[in-house]
């Protein structure tokens, strides 16, 4: 019998970005920040200087996790509800390649889900382009907020080492420079490969499920109910405790967090 090699780690970051790549391309995934905040803010009066500093400036992080919790709330439902119609086709010769579009569909509505709270807390933009693809820095934030909300080693810090090297570099494109020429490098593809793992387990979740008719349905909705919540409720608390300085030590120190060899953990 011929065994199957477990993926390396290298293998699980490609598959990490590859994964990201065809995410960012679905039309659902762009969040303008602007927009957003116009439409969250709209009635302040406070609202320029919202969209300058962004509402960590006007308002207390407290007020804002409430305000956050509310847009997990509705994105929770919202990515149940099209989990379910997603995992009804009962077709076994469709549900492989099937899987592989949902597993994209569902780290989309993920990445959006982070979009918003990011900007909730003062992040820039994720996309500068009209393009879908990202830049450099924008993949590297998209390892470290994917990377907290799935519960992966050393990501609450790559997300906080991340801004800190937006604030201090002139540009994106040197602000992702500075990550990738440092010793935070090896934890950028080391989040990664714990969000290609992550890839993996969802890709024969989703498949699964789809060899079950209607029952496929309620149970990726189920399974996407229970875990999408708790996701973005991580990434709330990663960069309110960012804004609260408590990660200024680990920065300071250019030390990153722990890190398991492609593990997804529990806890940050």
């Amino acid at each position: 019998m011929t065994s199957v090699s477990k993926p390396s780690n290298a293998d699980l970051y490609g598959l990490a970005l590859t994964t990201i790549g065809s995410a960012t391309k679905l039309p659902l995934v762009r969040v303008d920040r602007e927009e957003f905040l116009r439409e969250q803010f709209k009635d302040h009066p406070r609202l320029d200087e919202i969209l300058k500093k962004g509402p960590q400036a006007v308002f207390e992080l407290e007020d804002l996790r409430e305000k956050a919790k509310k847009l997990v709330r509705k994105n929770t439902s919202t990515t149940a509800g099209l989990s379910f119609a997603s995992g009804l086709p009962a077709n076994p010769l469709v549900a492989i390649p099937a899987g592989s579009v949902d597993v994209a569909q569902y780290f989309a509505f993920a990445l959006r889900m982070a979009q918003q709270i990011a900007y909730l807390f003062g992040e820039d933009d994720l996309f500068t382009s009209q393009s879908h693809s990202l830049s450099e820095e924008a993949r590297i934030r998209v390892i470290g907020y994917l990377g907290v909300m799935f519960g992966a080693a050393g990501a609450a810090a790559l997300v906080a080492r991340t801004a800190q090297e937006i604030s201090e570099q002139v540009g994106r494109r040197f602000a992702a420079q500075g990550l990738m020429k440092t010793t935070w490098y090896p934890l950028v593809k080391k989040v990664g490969a714990a969000i290609g793992q992550k890839i993996t387990t969802k890709t024969v979740e989703k498949t699964v499920t789809k060899m079950v008719p209607l029952a496929g349905g309620v149970i990726s909705g189920g399974i996407t109910y229970v875990t999408f919540r708790p996701m973005g409720n991580r990434l709330i608390d990663v960069l309110i405790r960012n804004l609260n300085g408590e990660f200024d030590e680990v920065l300071r120190e250019k030390e990153a967090m722990p890190i398991l060899e492609g593990e997804v953990i529990d806890e940050l």
